[in-house]
């Protein structure tokens, strides 16, 4: 998710159980859910912020492993909110259907940036694959042959939807710590350099062999002065609009609140930075 998507939850009696998905799945039904569908959705709605494979890093959000034979908030390795962690339930697939049809319904107040819920008939695939990749599933992953964009293609080619909303719209981030809120644009360039509404601020932008996504921005008058993201290609091949999509942590005690916004200004439609990659 999300983009993902961070759970921070205010707080609520821990006697109270969350509402649960009234579409009770079968394992059954989960067995024979397309597994490819919900890799798809995983990777557009999920894995800006999750990993799923034993010992994975968390990104945004927690690794996933394990999730539907664990309690809420478990784990050390993971800054979950102590009202999460005393939240009283185990993950199941009718709980977290619940979380990603309505977060704020769910457990309301939380904060986890999710850009709309999860569409019902994308749950099924979507939680069978997770069951799968985090070791709950009783059935074996199915064997399919996933085929994968020549690396010689051009993006613009091999990720169209990625490459459209990236290339046309606006970036919008803002920063909050105790130095205070700043806010600026950014528009990245085909060429991979970034540009920004305020004349110091710079980057550039790279694409990976693994099809993962990374800027750097510096020249930022503000601290941290500089700071690198990274995400799935994946995770912005469904166009969206939002001030605020992600979060992220740049530096001890900063939050970065990053959004799309539609189009760019007209002089920024074909303006490129002085700056080149190799630089």
């Amino acid at each position: 998710m999300g983009i993902g998507f961070i759970a921070a939850i205010i707080m609520v009696l821990v006697t109270a159980s969350p509402p649960v998905y009234g579409g009770a799945y079968s394992m059954e039904e989960l067995a024979d859910a397309d597994y490819l569908s919900g890799r798809t959705t995983f990777q557009q709605r999920c894995s800006a912020c999750h990993t799923l494979n034993e010992g994975g890093l968390g990104i945004v959000g927690p690794n996933l492993w394990r999730l539907f034979s664990r309690p809420a908030g478990a784990g050390e390795e993971y800054a979950f909110s102590d009202v999460l962690r005393q939240a009283d339930f185990v993950w199941s697939p009718g709980r977290l259907a619940s979380w990603l049809l309505d977060p704020p319904g769910f457990l309301p107040g939380n904060r986890m940036l999710i850009p709309e819920p999860v569409p019902e008939e994308d749950l099924a695939p979507l939680l069978s694959f997770m069951m799968v990749e985090t070791g709950d599933a009783t059935w074996p992953r199915p064997e399919i042959t996933i085929a994968k964009p020549d690396p010689g293609t051009p993006l613009s080619e091999r990720f169209p939807s990625f490459w459209n909303h990236l290339m046309t719209n606006t970036s919008r981030f803002r920063l909050v710590s105790d130095q205070g809120e700043f806010i600026f644009e950014a528009y990245f360039n085909e060429d991979g350099s970034v540009s920004a509404n305020q004349a110091t601020i710079r980057g550039f932008w790279h694409v990976d062999e693994r099809d993962i996504f990374c800027y750097a921005l510096y020249g930022l008058p503000y601290q941290p002065s500089e700071y690198v993201e990274c995400f799935p290609v994946a995770a912005m091949a469904i166009p969206r609009f939002a001030p605020e999509l992600w979060e992220s942590a740049p530096a001890e005690g900063v939050v970065a609140f990053g959004g799309i916004l539609p189009g760019r200004p007209q002089a920024q439609s074909s303006a490129t930075s002085r700056d080149s990659v190799d630089e």
